[in-house]
């Protein structure tokens, strides 16, 4: 049995996560078919302003932390807009750490903060060739409600 604890944060706890933000970024750089690039080039700096932007009223860091290790293994960032829509904006979990309940205990404290805040709606994204975790998000509410398709530039 796996010894964690889960802490919460805001803006200041971004920080704490750009290693497992860099595992992230490799998975889904590694996943994905037609955007890798856009993956590979993205720096942490350039994330942490999207998340930041001035379209973002309220966010909340839930960083999972391995006792034993003292490691950081995984965390959820979720965020309020200003028309209070709520989002799951990242959710990662390390590898070797993953089919272990961390993710579905992440996802469950981040619905519980958006309801907490009376969001009018939540959303997630799923980055193509990631389309394996859409089972997950079922089990919680989220299905498909539209596709968008990007042109990839040659």
């Amino acid at each position: 049995m796996i010894n964690v604890e889960y802490t919460d944060g805001a803006q200041e706890s971004l920080c704490l996560i750009e290693s497992l933000w860099q595992g992230s970024k490799t998975h889904h750089k590694n996943k994905s078919k037609y955007f890798a690039d856009t993956y590979a080039n993205k720096r942490f700096q350039d994330r942490v302003n999207e998340l930041t932007d001035d379209s973002k009223t309220a966010m909340r860091v839930n960083l999972v932390k391995d006792k034993d290790t003292g490691q950081y293994i995984g965390y959820c960032i979720s965020t309020i807009d200003k028309e209070m829509i709520g989002e799951i904006d990242s959710l990662y979990v390390e590898k070797e750490y993953r089919k272990r309940g961390i993710g579905s205990q992440l996802m469950e404290n981040a619905l519980e903060w958006l309801d907490k805040n009376k969001v009018k709606s939540k959303i997630v994204a799923v980055g193509d060739g990631n389309e394996n975790v859409i089972d997950f998000y079922n089990h919680y509410g989220f299905h498909i409600r539209k596709i968008i398709l990007e042109q990839v530039s040659n």
